[in-house]
């Protein structure tokens, strides 16, 4: 069995499929007790079915799959984090180049003779 993602924030979707089930029969897919999927093999034995995930916590966790065999696969959530935007970033960068423009701008002029006294 696959998992399409194998690797989530928590909330988002995940679709499971699988091959070598009884051709018919129903697929019943799980995380420990708790009911996740439902599916019915096709003709050649696959299935595909989407997954309700609710409640589950950030971890590891085994799916598995009963259709006439057991198919199990790893189901990792995870929290996705963000460094910092990229307006941000600009922003600071340009708050120094004008500081820095300033600056030297300020030097150069208080460098200049005075008018008259050349």
């Amino acid at each position: 069995m696959e998992l399409t993602p194998s690797a989530i924030a928590p909330g988002d979707d995940v679709t499971a499929a699988g091959r070598g089930c009884t051709p018919g029969s129903a697929v019943t897919l799980k995380i420990g007790d708790a009911p996740v999927g439902n599916a019915v093999a096709a003709s050649d034995g696959s299935f595909q079915a989407p997954l309700t995930l609710s409640a589950l916590e950030v971890g590891r966790h085994d799916v598995q799959a009963w259709c006439g065999r057991a198919l199990a696969a790893e189901l990792d959530i995870v929290l996705v984090s963000s460094v910092g935007s990229g307006t941000a970033t600009v922003a600071v960068i340009l708050f120094f180049l004008l500081l820095g423009g300033w600056f030297f701008g300020h030097r150069l002029v208080s460098r200049q003779p005075a008018k008259g006294r050349e």
